[in-house]
């Protein structure tokens, strides 16, 4: 009986110790352009500040594979570097479970995904739905866009984007290259001025047509909740966050799929780890002007970890969440240098913090850029500090709190900030 129960310990010692989801993956480049470099990673991992040797893959005559072990079912990107490196977003996303999953990537369209995983076999069926309804148009009126710039967008437009695509780019002055950035921001706050009338119309009718899949896929999500559904929840959360980048933007479709959530589906899945990703979010939704700045560890100069809140007490701050990387990150840290200067010694601070893989990087673009403030280091996102503050992967931003950790401004325009820089201060 003793050596039963030992026999039957050691059999669970054993499988506690071993993965629950071993998740088989393959795949095929359908074209040559981008080399035979591969990466298979979690979802949203961020290359530019986690771009680990282990996440890449060499694929042979255009096929690669791997295998995923992992505690839960969780979801998986795969995408192909050098075609992320010329502007093109044609990622690859799975629920790594149980099964095989096979993967199509392509030059000019979105890859294809099928798995034999149940709940990969779930969403193929809204997927299926989505694809014939919306997306194959809308792919097909992207790529005419894409092919045929010359036709329906203005001159200025298509010169100012040609000039940050070029191989040269990199050695442009970055007076120059920020100036070309202004331009086409411009035209990205307002979508009408960069078409011309035949263009307008035809993103009119593209983006009718995409506005029609979150609806969709609601009311899907409501007869049949799965997990996907938790994933698309939880990008709807982020995408809310940063609504300030996105021009003409509509909160509507993401706040359908959040009520859905706490209406149904937050009672679903229990334990599943997504829950705790969603609530985070959440947090970070909630940091607007009028509640308080919330507290986490970063990294100090001296390379301790520290709550932030011990760096911001006593003072008017300004939290500034940026990235070497980042050229609108830099712009606006750029812009705060003059209102640093005028209220340093009058209880104001900036508290920057870099998200980098490399520190050398950080400091190369602070000396390039003449910061007078010191900054801290988010090195390969240690203390998730970006997620935390809702930022996601995108490159920064900027919350000013006054002296009680309440805040004041979520705006990266250091016109709008000094004003109320000075209130805090109580200078007239």
């Amino acid at each position: 009986m003793k050596k039963t129960i030992i026999t039957i310990l050691l059999a669970i010692v054993t499988l506690a110790g071993q993965a629950q989801v071993k998740c088989h993956v393959e795949g095929k480049i359908m074209t040559d352009k981008y080399g035979d470099d591969v990466v298979v990673c979690k979802d949203g991992t961020d290359l530019r500040v986690n771009d680990d040797p282990s996440l890449h893959y060499k694929a042979v005559n255009g096929h690669f594979e791997c295998d995923i072990e992992t505690d839960h079912i969780e979801m998986y990107e795969v995408k192909l570097p050098r075609q992320m490196d010329e502007g093109s977003w044609f990622t690859a996303r799975f629920l790594a479970e149980n099964g095989t999953v096979w993967i199509e990537m392509y030059e000019d369209k979105a890859p294809k995904v099928r798995s034999t995983g149940k709940e990969g076999l779930l969403h193929h069926v809204l997927d299926s739905i989505e694809d014939v309804r919306f997306w194959n148009v809308v792919d097909e009126l992207d790529r005419e866009l894409e092919t045929n710039k010359e036709k329906y967008f203005k001159l200025d437009f298509i010169s100012a984007y040609q000039t940050l695509k070029s191989n040269d780019a990199d050695s442009l002055p970055q007076e120059y290259i920020d100036s070309v950035r202004n331009v086409l921001r411009a035209y990205y706050d307002d979508e009408r001025k960069g078409y011309n009338d035949e263009g307008w119309a035809l993103w009119q009718r593209r983006d009718s047509i995409a506005k029609g899949v979150r609806p969709f896929s609601v009311g899907y999500y409501t007869e049949h909740p799965v997990l996907w559904a938790y994933y698309d929840v939880l990008t709807a959360i982020q995408t809310l966050n940063q609504a300030n980048v996105f021009a003409n933007f509509d909160p509507e479709p993401h706040e359908q799929m959040l009520s859905l959530y706490e209406a149904k589906l937050c009672n679903l899945y229990k334990g599943h780890p997504i829950h705790q990703q969603i609530a985070m979010a959440l947090a970070a939704l909630r940091l607007q002007p009028g509640k308080p700045y919330i507290d986490y560890t970063v990294r100090n100069v001296d390379g301790q970890l520290v709550p932030i809140s011990t760096l911001t007490k006593g003072n008017v701050a300004l939290i500034n969440l940026w990235a070497s990387w980042c050229g609108p990150c830099r712009k606006h840290s750029k812009d705060m240098i003059p209102v640093y200067e005028k209220y340093k010694d009058k209880g104001f601070t900036i508290i920057a913090i870099a998200r980098e893989q490399k520190a050398e990087s950080m400091q190369k673009a602070m000396e390039r850029d003449g910061y007078p403030w010191s900054s801290l280091l988010e090195l390969n996102d240690e203390n998730r500090i970006w997620e935390l503050n809702g930022v996601g992967n995108g490159g920064g931003a900027m919350f000013l709190i006054d002296r009680d950790g309440t805040i004041l401004s979520t705006s990266t325009d250091s016109e709008e900030l000094e004003p109320l820089i000075k209130k805090a201060l109580y200078i007239e």
